[in-house]
């Protein structure tokens, strides 16, 4: 079991705690059979799969900065898992996906739960509107922790809501400029440039990393300064690395409905690259410019190793 996986296995019960409670909390609200049935599979979508990067990278630079309270923390960073969702919930909309983690996406199963029930009126966009919904309820549950948590002092709080904040706008924007450029004939390289840093590298990488160093009560400049020198080319890599997996892979390979049109997908990537060869070098690029990053970090070889597992693991991922 690699570290990520340990990770996982020790995060996943308190995802899975906050997620029943919650669950719990909306029979106060309704009995209906349907929604409480749409509401309930949020948590079976969440925990069909998924790494957990976000939180665990979090946590990595938490431990590696002397942080000490682990599951006041990972309670904590279940927000960040939460975000992630709603995050994918309203992608999967938008790019009229039919499945997650390999199992339907919701806007799928609730339509096929309408259908089945012979519901009126556009049942499509009715489904894509319960879908919204969900995410929507998501998005209130990962802010409901970012706003009410009390294991950690106000100060640092305070700077975890400025970098949560900062990261919503930044993947929202991100987000818009991503489905903007599918109704465009060329695609400048700078706009796909600022999609990547927005929508990616900040969100996957750089924020996780400043909100667990701020969990930590560490703010220094260094730290600062590999948060986003790391956190830029992972987003890069990973980045390159999706569109080269979308280009090249199944859907059913990887788990998920790549986009509603795969040809969009290898116009987007061939008016950056010019070939897939190009792509890879980027790719290798940007993995290796990490490594020399964390290599040079004063740390100890365990924090080290954790760190280069994980590039490891991300730059030999197949889904």
């Amino acid at each position: 079991m690699n570290n990520i996986e340990l990770f996982k296995k020790n995060f996943d019960p308190y995802l899975k705690e906050y997620l029943n409670k919650k669950i719990r909390n909306t029979s106060d609200y309704t009995g209906d059979p349907f929604i409480q049935d749409y509401i309930r599979y949020i948590k079976k979508l969440i925990l069909a799969g998924g790494k957990r990067i976000r939180p665990y990278i979090a946590f990595l630079i938490y431990e590696i900065l002397g942080g000490k309270e682990k599951t006041q923390t990972l309670k904590f960073l279940v927000s960040l898992e939460l975000f992630h969702s709603f995050c994918l919930v309203h992608d999967d909309i938008m790019d009229k996906a039919g499945f997650r983690h390999g199992i339907k996406s919701i806007n799928k199963y609730i339509l096929g739960k309408l259908n089945q029930q012979k519901r009126l009126n556009d049942l499509v966009h009715i489904a894509n509107s319960q879908s919204i919904l969900s995410g929507d309820l998501l998005f209130n549950w990962s802010y409901e922790i970012l706003n009410l948590n009390n294991d950690f002092s106000q100060k640092i709080m305070q700077k975890i809501r400025i970098i949560f904040h900062k990261m919503a706008d930044e993947v929202i924007v991100g987000q818009m400029i991503d489905v903007d450029t599918t109704t465009r004939k060329k695609v400048s390289k700078e706009l796909i440039d600022e999609k990547t840093r927005l929508k990616t590298a900040g969100y996957s990488f750089i924020k996780p990393l400043q909100i667990g160093a701020a969990l930590a009560g560490k703010n220094a400049k260094k730290v600062e300064k590999f948060c986003k020198e790391f956190g830029l080319a992972m987003g890069i890599a990973f980045q390159t690395q999706d569109d080269l997996l979308d280009i090249t892979s199944s859907d059913k390979k990887l788990q998920k409905t790549t986009s509603l049109d795969k040809s969009q997908n290898q116009h987007t990537y061939f008016t950056y690259f010019k070939s897939l060869e190009e792509g890879k070098k980027i790719m290798e690029k940007n993995f290796n410019k990490a490594k020399d990053l964390v290599k040079k970090l004063s740390i100890n070889g365990d924090a080290k190793k954790k760190f280069l597992n994980l590039i490891e693991l991300i730059q030999t991922r197949t889904f």
